[in-house]
C-alpha cells in the first residue's frame, strides 16, 4: 500500500470534517465554501509533482496576502465579525497544503488547519451537524497519526511495502472510541465555567410565515407562504396538558392602532394585573401548570409562555424583565432557555359574568380607536351586543359572530380591500390579524378595555422528544379582553383553519421532527449544558432526586434504593480496561521479545541494524565491535533460535540464562559507550 498517498487522503478528508464541522456552527460565504469544497475535493486523487506544487506557490501567496488584508479591515476599520475572514484565510491555506505533491512534509499543518476550522466552529452555536463530523475528525485524527507514525518509519527504513491488517485498523477505531468515551467522561463530570451560552449564536429567524413585533393588517397582493423555521421546543415535566392544539404561547401586546397596524405606546402606564389575582382567582388555585421552554433568537427579545406567566426563571445566561404592560423580554447574549409557570386555566365563565368594580387600565390606551373609523363598525358593534349586560358575554358574541367568517392566508388583492371595513362587510375572510383587529376594535367601540396580542398557537408534538415543537407556521394573533379583579383574560375569534395544514401534510415533516428531537437533546444537553444539569446527573446517579435532598439527608443512603447506573458505569469501564490491556499487551513469547530488545540495544550503541539483518549476521556485526559483547550477544541469539525455529520450549531456567546475557550485553555496549 501507497502509505504517502493514504495519509495524504486522511489528512485531506480530516480538512473536509473540518469544514463540514464549521457549515454546522457558522455556515459560510458560498464562493469559499464551493471553492474550497472543489480543491479539497481535488486533492484526494490528484497530486501535482514538486516542480508544478512549486509553480502553483506564486498562485496562493497572492490570494493569501488579499485575505489577510481583508481580515485586518475586518478588525480595524468595519469592527465586524473577524471569525468568517479568517476562516476563508485558513480554507485557502488547507487548499493550498492538501494540492502540495505528496513528497511535501506538510502533514503537521494539515493537521493544524483542519483542527483550526475545529475550533472556529466552537464560536458560533454548532449543531447536530458538528457533532457528527467531530465525531468523523477523532476517528480520521487517530487512523491519519497512526499511519503517518508508519510511513515515516517506513520511509527510514527504506521499506516500500507495509501491509495494514484489518486487526490494526480495528485496534485504531477502537481507540477512536476510547478517547471519545474519555472526552464525554470529562464533560459531565468537569466543573462548569460557565452557564448558557454565549458564542455568535443561530441566526434570527425569518418572518415568511412567523412572528414579528408589530400587527398589521395593510399587506396585499400576495400569499402568506408558509415558514416552517421551528422557534420553540417545550417540555412538560408532569406532563403535556389536554388540548396542546389550543395553547396560545403569548408574545407581545399592543395598545395603539391606527387604522393599518398596531404599536406600544411610548408612555403606557403599569397595565399588567397584580400576579395575586391570577394566583388566587383563576381556576386551579394553588395549581400551576410548569413548562419548560427552549427558544430560538428571534428579531424580538420576546419570552413566550403561556397567559398569565405567575414566573419566569433562566439560568442560561439571559435575564427577563416584567414590562409595564405585562409582557416578558429579556437581556443578555444565552438562547432564550427558561422555566415558565402559569395557572392551569382561566377563570370559570360564571365567575367572569358577574359585575365587578375596581382598577382598570387606562382609557387612553386601551380604548384608544383610530380616528377615521367607519362608524359601520360601531353600529355592528352595538347590534352584536344589544340586550347583554355583562362583558364576558359581549366579547364572546363578537367572537363567535367573527368565527362564521373564512379563515385565508391570501393577502387582499388590493390596498383599498385591506381595509377593516372591506373585511368585514364585504370580503369577511382573512388571516388572524384581521380578526383579533376586528374583535378589539368593536370592544373599544362598546367601552370594553381590549388589546391586541401576537405570539405562537398550539403546536406539533414530538414523541421521539416527547416535547412540543413550535414553527414560524404557529404564529397568531388574538385578543385579550380586561376583567376586574380578574385581569386580562384571552379570547380568540379566528375560526378554525389557522393551523399548520401545510407543514402537517408535508411528507418531510416527520423526518424533520426526528432530527428536531436529536438536535434538541444536543442543544439541551452539550451546548446549554449547565452546573444544574451536573448536579442532576450526579444526585441522580446517587439515587436522590435533587441536591436538596442530599442535604437535607442525615442518615447513610440506602444502597438498596440506589440507581444502578453507577455500578454499570464502573463495570463498562472495567471492560474496557481490560480490553485494552489485551489489545495492547505483549503479542511475542519472551524469547522473541528478548531478542528484539538485544537489537535495539545494538541499534543505539551504534550497530547498524537494518530491517532485514539476521540474528547471526547481528552477531558478527556486534564481534566486529567488541568480542566481549559478542559471546552474551551469541548466547541471547542461540536460545531465541533454538526457542523460535529448533521448535524448542524454552523452560525457565533457559529463559533466565537469556535474561542475564541481555543484561550483560547491554552492560557491555554501555560501558563501551
Amino acid at each position: 500500500m501507497n502509505l504517502r498517498l493514504f495519509h495524504r487522503r486522511l489528512a485531506v478528508l480530516m480538512g473536509v470534517a473540518g469544514l463540514v464541522a464549521f457549515a454546522g456552527g457558522a455556515g459560510f460565504e458560498p464562493l469559499s465554501a464551493f471553492l474550497a469544497t472543489i480543491a479539497l475535493g481535488t486533492a484526494l486523487f490528484w497530486h501535482p509533482d514538486p516542480e508544478r506544487s512549486a509553480r502553483m506557490e506564486r498562485f496562493w501567496l497572492p490570494l493569501a496576502t488579499l485575505l489577510v488584508a481583508r481580515a485586518l479591515w475586518h478588525v480595524f476599520v468595519i469592527e465586524d465579525d473577524i471569525v468568517i475572514p479568517v476562516v476563508d484565510l485558513l480554507l485557502l491555506l488547507l487548499a493550498a497544503e492538501a494540492l502540495r505533491s505528496l513528497d511535501a512534509p506538510n502533514d503537521l499543518r494539515l493537521y493544524a488547519l483542519s483542527f483550526a476550522l475545529i475550533l472556529a466552529s466552537t464560536a458560533y452555536r454548532p449543531g447536530i451537524l458538528f457533532l457528527i463530523a467531530f465525531v468523523a475528525y477523532i476517528g480520521l485524527a487517530t487512523v491519519a497519526l497512526m499511519v503517518g507514525h508508519l510511513r515515516r518509519q517506513a520511509e527510514r527504513h527504506e521499506v516500500r511495502d507495509v501491509p495494514l491488517g484489518r486487526s490494526l485498523l480495528s485496534t485504531t477505531g477502537a481507540l477512536s472510541g476510547l478517547i471519545l468515551g474519555v472526552a464525554m467522561v470529562v464533560f459531565v463530570t468537569f466543573p462548569r465555567v460557565s452557564q448558557g451560552w454565549a458564542g455568535r449564536g443561530e441566526t434570527a429567524a425569518t418572518s415568511i410565515a412567523g412572528f414579528s413585533d408589530q400587527v398589521s393588517i395593510g399587506e396585499h397582493g400576495s400569499t402568506i407562504l408558509a415558514n416552517p423555521q421551528i422557534v420553540l421546543r417545550v417540555e412538560f415535566p408532569d406532563g403535556p396538558p389536554a388540548g396542546l392544539g389550543g395553547l396560545h404561547w403569548r408574545g407581545r401586546s399592543y395598545d395603539r392602532f391606527d387604522g393599518v397596524r398596531w404599536t406600544r405606546s411610548d408612555d403606557l402606564p403599569p397595565s399588567s394585573a397584580p400576579t395575586a389575582w391570577y394566583r388566587e382567582r383563576w381556576e386551579g388555585e394553588g395549581a400551576s401548570l410548569e413548562q419548560r421552554i427552549f427558544g430560538s433568537a428571534l428579531d424580538a427579545r420576546v419570552l413566550f409562555a403561556l397567559h398569565p406567566a405567575l414566573e419566569i426563571e433562566s439560568n442560561n445566561g439571559i435575564q427577563p424583565l416584567f414590562d409595564n404592560a405585562g409582557d416578558f423580554v429579556y437581556w443578555g447574549r444565552g438562547q432564550p432557555a427558561y422555566t415558565a409557570w402559569a395557572p392551569t386555566g382561566p377563570p370559570p365563565a360564571e365567575e367572569l359574568r358577574q359585575p365587578a368594580g375596581g382598577y382598570r387600565p387606562s382609557d387612553d390606551h386601551f380604548l384608544q380607536l383610530p380616528r377615521r373609523l367607519d362608524p359601520a363598525i360601531t353600529q355592528l358593534a352595538d347590534s352584536l351586543t344589544s340586550g347583554i349586560d355583562n362583558r364576558y358575554d359581549q366579547a364572546v358574541a363578537i367572537r363567535d359572530w367573527l368565527q362564521t367568517f373564512a379563515y385565508t392566508r391570501a393577502l387582499p388583492a388590493t390596498a383599498r380591500e385591506t381595509t377593516l371595513s372591506h373585511f368585514l362587510f364585504e370580503r369577511q375572510a382573512g388571516h388572524c390579524e384581521y380578526f383579533s383587529t376586528a374583535m378589539v376594535t368593536m370592544l373599544r367601540a362598546i367601552g370594553i378595555e381590549a388589546r391586541n396580542v401576537n405570539g405562537f398557537l398550539g403546536g406539533q408534538w414530538n414523541d421521539f422528544g416527547n416535547y412540543l415543537v413550535v414553527t414560524q407556521n404557529e404564529a397568531h394573533s388574538w385578543v385579550e379582553v380586561w376583567f376586574p379583579g380578574y385581569g386580562w383574560v384571552e379570547f380568540d375569534p379566528t375560526p378554525a383553519g389557522a393551523g399548520s395544514t401545510e407543514i402537517v401534510s408535508s411528507w418531510l415533516w416527520p423526518g424533520r421532527i426526528l432530527f428536531d428531537g436529536v438536535q434538541h437533546r444536543w442543544n439541551k444537553w452539550v451546548l446549554d449544558y449547565s452546573v444544574d444539569d451536573q448536579l442532576g446527573i450526579f444526585s441522580g446517579l446517587l439515587g436522590t432526586r435533587t441536591v436538596e435532598d442530599l442535604e437535607r439527608t442525615s442518615a447513610p443512603t440506602d444502597t438498596s434504593s440506589r440507581s444502578p447506573w453507577g455500578a454499570l458505569v464502573l463495570l463498562l469501564c472495567a471492560a474496557a480496561g481490560w480490553y485494552w490491556v489485551r489489545a495492547t499487551g505483549p503479542r511475542f513469547d519472551p524469547a522473541t521479545q528478548m531478542y528484539i530488545q538485544l537489537r535495539s540495544a545494538s541499534s543505539r550503541a551504534g550497530v547498524g541494524v537494518t530491517p532485514g539483518l539476521t540474528p547471526l549476521a547481528l552477531v558478527e556485526r556486534i564481534r566486529a565491535e567488541s568480542t566481549v559483547t559478542a559471546r552474551a550477544a551469541e548466547r541471547v541469539v542461540d536460545l531465541y533460535l533454538r526457542g523460535r525455529y529448533g521448535r524448542e520450549r524454552l523452560g525457565e531456567s533457559e529463559l533466565r540464562e537469556m535474561r542475564e546475557a541481555l543484561r550483560a550485553a547491554r552492560r557491555a555496549f554501555r560501558a563501551r559507550a
